[in-house]
């Protein structure tokens, strides 16, 4: 129940930053100084736009990704932190995956300056604070990890 509410709510606030960004930011740059810029930009690839217009991998890849979670994780008992984390990976993923099967690419509107390497959207950042928040269970929460 958690999970799947978790990952909804990472679902609508990604679908939501998306629309925001495709009304307001067309053929602009908003910048917050140092901090921050938004500019809506296309993605075709991944992760750093690996594997630009490689459709089948934008596909196969994910999906991948989200079987071995699942048959990982379907031998461990859920916990509350488990969930929100796990919640937050398929949630974003699941923002992303969509927006390249229907378009072939995904919007990306966050760039962070002081990181040039990278620019980003709400998806990304919610699989990176999911992603982050399982490795930090595995190695301070071995309760998380109790086999069912």
């Amino acid at each position: 129940m958690l999970f799947g509410m978790v990952a909804l709510a990472s679902l609508l606030a990604d679908a939501l930053s998306k629309a925001l960004a495709q009304n307001f930011l067309q053929n602009q740059t908003v910048r917050l100084g140092w901090l921050a810029e938004f500019c809506l930009t296309r993605n075709s690839g991944m992760a750093f736009g690996m594997f630009s217009d490689h459709l089948l991998a934008g596909v196969v890849l994910p999906l991948t990704a989200i079987l071995c979670g699942w048959r990982v994780m379907r031998h461990y008992r859920i916990t509350r932190y488990t969930a929100t984390a796990c919640g937050l990976v398929a949630g974003g993923f699941t923002g992303n995956f969509a927006e390249r099967l229907i378009f072939g690419y995904v919007r990306d509107m966050i760039f962070l300056p002081w990181m040039p390497w990278f620019i980003c959207n709400v998806a990304d950042i919610l699989i990176c604070f999911g992603v982050a928040a399982l490795a930090f269970s595995l190695i301070f929460r071995p309760q998380d990890w109790q086999e069912k």
